[in-house]
């Protein structure tokens, strides 16, 4: 169990050198008249072309504007100085923990005449030294994901591999990355700024459904001051605001044995020519929506209060051939006869309590044969095939489970304040089976992470942000003897001493290792 708990408080003057969060982003740039002078106390307003939010501020004394915090997005930036004609930029896209500059020249004029020109990307982003990339949502709903992990996206970036402890039945289960020359344990991960990261191994196991991220940043070099507890790769997810368009996503993915190809292993070959794909059935399903708030004759939240929900599903059943070697029956009842004499060190099995004489037959008299083992059997299964080597072809199962949700409303009250809540909720079951079904688990993984935000912008220089954050997983691998309540077969093997089971609500029977054959281990 991991709980990690955010606080993070920002006071920020825009006139100074300024503190970064991980979901900071601003607009900034100089404004000067057609000889290159500076233009001071000139009005700058940016205004979101999905929700009309609004953000407003001044130059300063040498020109400069700096707008923080603001949403990410699409923007029109206005620039109104008496004596001047009003100059507009728009198309201007802001990204995630970007810092975006626009530089405008203001024309001498009238102030009803205007002046509007197309953004440009910057091919340098000469005002954060940040090593990153963003992938914005076409790119998130788009690109073809592994079972729709979000985070896999990060594999994209050049340098960055998916780590060695990434899987769903690990404990702590979750991805980790390898990335910017550093060991996993370095990685940062965050949604909407709140860390989703657990601590001790620095993976997470937050996978949210892909209509509800708006863009995912990957950095790898040079990160801002907030980031100095890891030095590899720093993730960082923005989840869906609402905008003044009402927009949806119905989903559906199906894989079957049916339409996915064979591997190599499961061709027809002359000694089986009817070989079968093994049985694969996933289906995953969900649904997002997000628009203003609006409740006939009783609300209109159009420009100020927005939402976004979403559910997704997730069921899978597959199972694959195992061939293995395992410890015949009759070994259990102490009957070797099948077992070739040159495989017996002197041909027979002697009687140490005999003066080493030769048991019959090499069959060990049931009065001799530990009731122990006798009990452990009921645990084994028999041999399926003929000899002593890869004689056990079963299928073995494997079934993967999850539901989950997230949710978010934007509240804009006037153009100073802003308010978010953001929920996340996430459950897990991964059931991995083997060839001995005692020696199968379940790994049961609940996840929830909730953050809210509040911006003020207090005067055109003066920014308060505070956000506060929770994320919390709670994660267990357990045997098949907890998950059918078999709260004594321990216990009742008879081992002396053996009580744990029964005694401290802790189900499961003793590790037992055969050699050269298949073991006991829950």
């Amino acid at each position: 169990m991991r709980l990690f708990t955010a606080i993070t408080i920002s006071l920020l003057m825009t006139f100074g050198a300024y503190a970064q969060l991980a979901t900071t982003t601003a607009l900034v740039g100089t404004v000067s008249d057609a000889s290159r002078q500076t233009v001071p106390g000139a009005k700058v307003t940016a205004v979101n072309t999905g929700t009309h939010d609004t953000y407003m501020g001044i130059t300063t004394g040498q020109g400069y504007y700096n707008l923080e915090f603001v949403a990410i997005g699409d923007y029109t930036l206005t620039v109104e100085q008496p004596g001047f004609q009003v100059s507009r930029v728009s198309g201007i896209h802001v990204d995630i923990n970007q810092v975006v500059r626009n530089d405008v020249t203001l024309k001498v004029g009238s102030v009803v005449e205007s002046v509007t020109v197309q953004a440009t990307a910057s091919a340098i982003k000469t005002d954060d030294a940040t090593v990153s990339e963003v992938l914005s949502t076409r790119t998130v709903s788009e690109v073809p994901l592994n079972g729709r992990d979000v985070m896999l996206l990060a594999t994209a970036t050049p340098g960055v591999i998916l780590g060695p402890k990434s899987s769903t039945t690990s404990t702590p289960p979750g991805d980790d990355f390898v990335g910017a020359g550093t060991r996993e344990i370095q990685n940062s991960m965050s949604l909407d700024g709140i860390s989703i990261v657990n601590n001790l191994i620095t993976n997470t196991p937050t996978r949210p459904m892909v209509e509800s991220i708006q863009e995912v940043e990957v950095q790898t070099g040079t990160y801002s001051a907030q980031y100095g507890a890891y030095l590899g790769v720093h993730i960082n997810m923005i989840t869906k605001s609402g905008t003044n368009d009402v927009h949806g996503a119905l989903v559906e993915f199906l894989r079957n044995q049916v339409l996915d190809a064979r591997a190599f292993f499961t061709l027809p070959t002359p000694a089986n020519p009817t070989a079968a794909k093994p049985p694969l059935r996933q289906n995953q399903f969900g649904v997002e929506f997000d628009g203003p708030v609006y409740i006939p004759k009783l609300y209109n939240g159009k420009n100020k209060t927005f939402f976004m929900a979403s559910y997704e599903g997730f069921r899978l059943v597959q199972q694959a051939t195992s061939l293995s070697t395992q410890m015949p029956a009759a070994f259990f009842t102490g009957n070797f006869a099948s077992v070739p004499t040159s495989s017996i060190t002197g041909g027979v099995l002697k009687d140490p309590l005999n003066g080493n004489a030769p048991f019959a037959g090499n069959v060990i008299p049931t009065a001799r044969i530990s009731l122990i083992t006798l009990k452990l059997q009921q645990f084994y299964p028999a041999a399926n095939l003929p000899g002593f080597s890869s004689n056990f072809s079963v299928p073995v199962p494997s079934t993967g489970k999850y539901n989950q949700t997230v949710d978010r409303i934007d509240q804009n009250v006037g153009d100073k304040i802003r308010l978010y809540v953001r929920a996340h909720w996430q459950a897990w079951d991964v059931f991995g089976g083997n060839a001995i079904p005692v020696n199968g688990n379940t790994t049961p993984t609940i996840v929830t992470n909730y953050t809210a935000g509040y911006t003020h912008t207090l005067t055109p220089n003066l920014v308060n942000d505070l956000r506060l954050g929770r994320n919390f997983f709670n994660t267990s691998t357990v045997n098949p003897f907890f998950s059918s309540n078999q709260t004594s077969a321990g216990t009742g093997l008879g081992i002396p001493g053996f009580t744990g089971d029964s005694q401290y609500s802790n189900p499961g029977i003793p590790d037992f290792a055969i050699t050269g054959f298949n073991g006991l281990s829950n």
